[in-house]
């Protein structure tokens, strides 16, 4: 049976208004239409997990090349051609190398891979680094940096005197600032070195770079918590890109009180009559030797001048330190 149509009532306008749906068929159709589909059972979500884990992507060991894995430094690859970019758009404008910096608006916005790319700033993580005994890490990769950035530009002898430097630094078992690698890329660097000759690319460090990276990755991660990132906004500014002299010293500052408080230490440790502490102090003597000279380095290549013996403070204090230094080799010339 058929359907008749049925006329609404007339509307104001005088328009009539022909409906070919009752309203309890249209309720009806509301209701198969507002039906949603249930969600998967638990059952279901875990073999799909199952399934998912078992695709290639997954179980993959982790020994494949470098060419297989997608690298972290692809976006800080990618930000630092932005970067040289800009620069040098600057210094075509301005017909001199701009003094330009990283704002902190800009490290807040895109991460760690601004963070090494500016230089005040760069200051306060290097500080929270050392603070966590992981700084060896940011040296690594400025220094791996650098080496890329040359490699052109010095001849072969060159190259590899500076990548034998590199690696008797930070990835020598006798290295002073030994990163933690994989088992398997210390073995792949260690391999490339046996057997050095003219073939030696800029991309030797490639795999070391991209693990110390993912380590800085969560250093960032947990520098974005500490009161040195709460000072580097403070005294920084968020949008400023040309640092004055008072916030460039200051961030360096952050780095000399770091020195300043190990030299207290091994003070203190020296007020010590015990052997054991005699050796501690000499362990910590060599560490704190060796932390200061990479310090100096970074300042140097960075700010291109040479702060710690500007600074005050820091020489009456590190005057200590150097005797106590010539006192610690007395002692041990007189055991022999």
């Amino acid at each position: 049976m058929t359907k008749k149509r049925r006329t609404s009532h007339m509307s104001q306008q005088g328009i009539i208004d022909i409906s070919t749906r009752t309203r309890k068929s249209i309720s009806k159709s509301r209701r198969s239409s507002a039906v949603e589909e249930k969600p998967p059972s638990r059952r279901t979500s875990l073999a799909a997990a199952i399934s998912l884990l078992s695709l290639p992507s997954f179980m993959e060991p982790t020994h494949h090349s470098s060419s297989q894995i997608v690298s972290a430094l692809d976006g800080y690859a990618l930000y630092k051609v932005k970067v040289d970019r800009s620069s040098r758009k600057l210094d075509c404008f301005f017909g001199e190398t701009t003094p330009v910096d990283v704002c902190v608006n800009e490290i807040i916005k895109e991460g760690l891979k601004a963070m090494l790319e500016s230089k005040v700033p760069l200051c306060y993580f290097l500080y929270h680094l050392l603070d966590e005994f992981s700084s060896e890490n940011l040296f690594f990769f400025l220094d791996v940096s650098d080496f890329e950035n040359q490699f052109k530009k010095k001849t072969i002898d060159d190259q590899i005197l500076m990548a034998q430097n590199i690696f008797d630094k930070y990835i020598s078992t006798s290295a002073n600032f030994e990163i933690n690698l994989e088992d398997r890329v210390k073995r792949d660097i260690i391999t490339n070195f046996s057997k050095l000759d003219s073939s030696i690319t800029q991309h030797i460090f490639d795999e070391a770079k991209t693990s110390t990276y993912i380590l800085l990755e969560g250093s960032f991660i947990r520098f974005l918590h500490t009161q040195a990132y709460k000072d580097m906004i403070t005294n920084c500014g968020e949008l400023t890109i040309h640092y004055s002299d008072q916030a460039t010293y200051l961030g360096l500052n952050y780095l000399v009180e770091y020195l300043q408080s190990q030299q207290d230490t091994l003070i203190t440790y020296n007020e010590s009559s015990h052997t054991f502490s005699k050796t501690l102090l000499s362990l910590n003597l060599q560490h704190y030797e060796t932390v200061k000279l990479a310090i100096q380095d970074f300042i140097k290549s960075t700010f291109h001048i040479d702060y710690l013996s500007k600074k005050a403070s820091w020489s009456s204090t590190n005057f200590e330190i150097i005797k106590l230094s010539k006192e610690l080799n007395k002692k041990k010339n007189g055991r022999k």
